[in-house]
């Protein structure tokens, strides 16, 4: 039998298109990670079901395939022919590896085959890491192999994935810090370790924008103020928070943290809830708010120079 039917041939091909799928998902490439994760699912169907008999992978209405997987029949490469990703996962099902219903992990194999599309923003595809990371854990128990023989690296971040104990907001916080952070740790593959950590104790973000009078950015006319402020969860470089005003006083603007980013690795995340999972889990000396003192009679948005106060 063809060496790229045997289990290790379907194990190994798995675990490449899974971490190609992590990766995917991690550029915002979300059909492309929906592409690799229907591999992923449908190569590891079909390990599981060669480890249990060769013969489970053939397909249905081909005798010869059957003859073939049990050695007395040799076939042409062009005719070797298994069952598609559907079938795999119809008969794990009948034999009790995987749930009867799964309507996340059918959606993901129709939009592995191109039956089902994503909406334009691929909103669709980028929630589909969920039934990846749950379908692989399943199969994986069936086979008494460790997640972290599959996942490897993404190991920790496909645990947060499925944690049901934690909410949207902290999976999603969780999985973008470790994209940020294997993506970043990509880019120094085959370089000396010492331009890496050159890079991360250079000034981050560029020393000139470290005082508020640089950072006055408007953002559809509201002036958003950014402060280095803490460590990195994903490189360990120096982060950048972003500020909006929220209450003004004749001598003062009081700025509130709206938002946490990195130059380094571009991670990043928004929104109170985000930066609350952050700081709680990662970065608790981050601020949440800023004062600003200025001229009386000066508005917010007419800000020049101001002496900042932490809060």
């Amino acid at each position: 039998m063809d060496d790229s039917l045997s289990f290790e041939s379907f194990f190994e091909g798995a675990k490449k298109a899974a971490h190609r799928a992590m990766d995917d998902h991690g550029r915002s490439e979300h059909d492309e990670f929906a592409l690799h994760a229907g591999v992923a699912v449908e190569k590891l169907a079909k390990a599981v079901l060669v480890s249990k008999n060769p013969l489970y992978i053939a397909e249905i209405r081909n005798a010869d395939m059957m003859l073939y997987l049990g050695n007395h029949l040799q076939l042409p490469a062009e005719k070797v022919r298994t069952a598609g990703a559907k079938e795999a996962i119809a008969r794990l099902r009948r034999i009790g590896v995987l749930p009867q219903q799964d309507p996340q992990l059918d959606l993901l194999i129709e939009m592995r085959n191109g039956a089902a599309h994503a909406t334009p923003d691929s909103t669709l595809a980028k929630g589909m890491i969920s039934p990846l990371a749950r379908t692989i854990e399943t199969m994986l128990g069936d086979l008494g192999t460790p997640l972290a023989g599959f996942w490897e690296r993404w190991t920790k971040a496909v645990q947060d994935a499925v944690n049901e104990q934690e909410d949207q907001v902290f999976r999603d916080v969780h999985l973008r810090i470790a994209q940020a952070r294997h993506a970043f740790e990509d880019r120094f593959i085959g370089l000396p370790p010492e331009i890496k950590e050159q890079l991360l104790k250079s000034p981050q973000p560029r020393a000139e924008e470290h005082w508020i009078r640089e950072l006055q950015i408007r953002d559809h006319g509201v002036v958003v103020l950014k402060s280095a402020s803490g460590t990195c969860p994903a490189c360990g470089g120096e982060g950048l928070l972003a500020f909006e005003p929220v209450a003004f006083t004749p001598g003062a603007t009081t700025f509130k943290a709206t938002g946490f980013g990195c130059y380094l690795c571009s991670f990043e995340v928004s929104g109170s809830d985000e930066l609350t999972v952050l700081r709680e889990a990662h970065v608790p000396d981050l601020m949440n708010s800023m004062t600003v003192t200025h001229g009386r009679t000066s508005p917010p948005e007419d800000l020049a120079m101001g002496e900042p106060q932490a809060g």
